[in-house]
Parts: C-alpha cells; sequence; structure tokens
C-alpha cells in the first residue's frame, strides 16, 4: 500500500493541470486551484458548454442570460482558463473569438474529472497548499477525505497534534516511503524513498507543495542528499531522518 501510495503522489505532481493550478492560486494570480475531490468546501463542476453553432443562433439578451446560468464560481474559472482573469474583465458575449476562447478554455482547460475549489482568506500574502497535495494524494488514494469539519484539508498544525487520522511513528527508524512528514509543524510532504547514507545520518526524499520558490517546486522531488558537495547530503539537512524537527506519521 505504501509503494502504492508513492506512486499516486509521484502522478499528483506531474499532473500539469493540478501543479499549475498551484501555483497560480499560491501566487494569487486567480482565486481557485484544481483538485481530484468534489467533496471539498468550494468544490465546483465543470459545466456543459454550448456549441459554435448554438451560440450563433441565439440573441444579445440570450447570450447573456446563458452565460449568466452557470455559477459564479463556474464563470470564474472558464474565464480564467480562457485567459480573461477570474474577473472576467473585458469579455464580450457577442464576439465570436471570445466565445472561442470561452469555450476553448471550459472544453480544453477543465478537465471532467477535476474541480475548481475556491477557498478564501482575509490575508495578502502568499497561499500555501503543502496540505492540499497531500489531501488530494490520499483522496487519490483511497477515495476518502482527509479533511476536517469544514472539509478543509488538515493543515500541518492539525496533523502535528494528532487531530488528524494519521497515526504517527513512534521512532523514526520505523519511517517507510509513502509516510507522510510534519516540518517543525508548518510544512507537510509525503516521503518516496528512504536515504541509507554512508558518510551522514540517513535522510529521506519526499514530494509536495506549498514550498514557495519557483513554479518548478511544486510536486517536485526533494532529497535530503540534493545540493551537497560531490553528492554528499548536507550535515544537518531537513530531509534527516532523525531530525528533532520532524514528525512522521503513516496512512
Amino acid at each position: 500500500m505504501s509503494l502504492f501510495f508513492v506512486e499516486i503522489a509521484k502522478k499528483l505532481g506531474s499532473d500539469k493541470e493540478i501543479m499549475d493550478s498551484y501555483w497560480e492560486y499560491h501566487e494569487r494570480n486567480q482565486n481557485w486551484f484544481f483538485s481530484p475531490n468534489p467533496n471539498l468546501d468550494g468544490a465546483t463542476r465543470k459545466p456543459s458548454f454550448p456549441s459554435s453553432d448554438t451560440w450563433k443562433k441565439l440573441k444579445s439578451a440570450e447570450r447573456k442570460q446563458k452565460w449568466n446560468s452557470f455559477s459564479l464560481r463556474q464563470r470564474m474559472t472558464i474565464a480564467t482558463l480562457a485567459g480573461f482573469g477570474y474577473e472576467g474583465r473585458g469579455i464580450n458575449l457577442d464576439n465570436m473569438t471570445h466565445f472561442s476562447k470561452l469555450r476553448e478554455g471550459c472544453i480544453s482547460g477543465w478537465r471532467d474529472d477535476l474541480y475548481s475549489v475556491f477557498w478564501s482568506d482575509t490575508g495578502d500574502g502568499k497561499r500555501w497548499l503543502c496540505n492540499v497535495f497531500v489531501g488530494d494524494a490520499i483522496y487519490l488514494n483511497d477515495n476518502k477525505n482527509f479533511s476536517s469539519g469544514n472539509n478543509h484539508y488538515y493543515d500541518p498544525s492539525q496533523i502535528y497534534m494528532g487531530k488528524s487520522p494519521l497515526r504517527k511513528r513512534s521512532d523514526y527508524k520505523a519511517v517507510k516511503a509513502g509516510d507522510i512528514v510534519v516540518f517543525e509543524d508548518y510544512h507537510v510532504e509525503i516521503i518516496t524513498k528512504v536515504q541509507n547514507n554512508w558518510i551522514v545520518d540517513d535522510g529521506f526524499c519526499s514530494i509536495g507543495a506549498g514550498r514557495g520558490g519557483s513554479r518548478d517546486d511544486i510536486g517536485s522531488i526533494r532529497c535530503d542528499d540534493q545540493g551537497g558537495a560531490f553528492g554528499i547530503p548536507y550535515l544537518g539537512g531537513a530531509r534527516e531522518l532523525k531530525d528533532n524537527n520532524n514528525t512522521y506519521f503513516h496512512l
């Protein structure tokens, strides 16, 4: 089961549509992200979009009525995917070029298996989705909702304090690929590999999101031996197994 979960996490990390949406949400370029989980708070289903022939037959008022028949969240998602931004500024429903962009955004940009998720916040900084990556991976693993009472995924602090259904490892020596690591109490990732090192302490590789940095950091695997001279792991790296700031859990 653990190795199967690792493969699911890797597949999620390589899902361009989902990872791109994580990044755009993180950067506040849009107010939603894609998730395979329809049970999350604010999850929005893809609507059926009219054909070009149907649209041409509609009068201007009917086109506006049809567009407004979509929910606000559906319109925001489609407008973003069409390149108009989530506020949909400048959309002219009587312009067939605009219509084509909206239809293409909905049909090709929004997969049938994904839901756009709208989570609001009162801050103005970056939005961090490390727990969303873990929650989405768990959902894809067994269709279970790794979420608290508000239908948001458990955050790193909640996991650290034992409020999630994850079980805590009592000894770092028992850690396996497929386990979940909480760094201090503010970041969470999925372990993909345990490294048995020769010169320095044993470490691990992990995959996740919400690391900051660049788009390439989302859905990628990082290891304890990355960045060390001649491939030798850093002494005291964050991905050392016995690091006292790491707490380990398993499904």
